[in-house]
């Protein structure tokens, strides 16, 4: 099969090939790992091309013994929706050698989230003080429910539901001083999901609501997907319990009057 560099030679370098103008980044380890990186860059890739992994990276070599702190990095990267294409330095060669198909990557990293039940049962890993306050990196945490309230002074996504009124949901929030909308803002910091449209992400399915989200934040100016996920069952279920211990006449009685609806 011919190759770029059958048909062009040694002028293939500057044709246009899956390198060309993408930032490339490098974790694990490699035999001469400053030979790669200069050698991509003289396949036409982006100057800010380096060692490690940054947000933009569009193409990521990948070699052995990668750093759990690397790996890290990667999945607080992907939570936020900014995925390079993973390659393998074999798979480098192949597109020095002029092998170029499989490895097309777009001219701008996109930032791309699809949300899934990962999303709502988000455990972050555990990032380096580096990587924290130079790479200014943040891995959005969940949200837990105990003797702290986990809602006071937030912002809170309460989506609508078909011919169901959820103004004393929302009232019931404000009592333990959240701030509930009906709409998802660009300072939104919770989203309370409903037990339907759970039910539907578990069967790997995605209702209005969550395409909303996704569009909300695929076309926003936002780096980093700082969202919890919380359920409307989960946060009544702790409003009942902390009534128990400290009860409050107000709070219970928009909560029996939840109940009857």
């Amino acid at each position: 099969m011919n190759t770029q560099l059958d048909i062009f030679g040694d002028s293939a370098i500057i044709q246009q090939n899956p390198l060309t103008d993408r930032r490339v980044g490098f974790i694990g380890k490699f035999k001469n790992r400053a030979a790669l990186v200069k050698k991509v860059k003289e396949f036409g890739a982006s100057e800010k091309s380096k060692d490690g992994l940054t947000r933009d990276t569009q193409i990521l070599v990948i070699g052995s013994d990668v750093k759990q702190e690397e790996q890290n990095r990667l999945l607080c990267y992907e939570h936020d929706g900014w995925k390079p294409m993973k390659i393998s330095e074999a798979e480098l060669q192949e597109i020095f050698k002029g092998h170029y198909a499989g490895f097309e990557t777009t001219p701008e990293p996109i930032k791309q989230v699809s949300i899934d039940m990962s999303y709502y049962n988000w455990n972050p890993p555990a990032l380096s003080d580096e990587d924290v306050e130079d790479a200014g990196i943040r891995c959005s945490s969940p949200l837990v429910y105990g003797e702290e309230n986990p809602l006071y002074g937030k912002e809170i996504y309460v989506p609508n539901k078909p011919n169901e009124d959820t103004s004393i949901l929302r009232q019931i929030i404000g009592n333990f001083g959240g701030y509930a909308n009906t709409r998802n803002f660009d300072d939104t910091n919770v989203i309370m999901l409903s037990s339907e449209t759970l039910r539907l992400l578990k069967q790997g399915l995605k209702d209005q609501v969550i395409l909303d989200i996704e569009n909300s934040y695929n076309k926003s100016n936002a780096k980093m997907f700082n969202i919890q996920f919380t359920s409307e069952r989960d946060f009544l279920g702790w409003v009942k319990a902390r009534m128990e211990k400290f009860p409050d006449e107000s709070t219970m009685a928009l909560l029996n009057k939840y109940d009857k609806e």
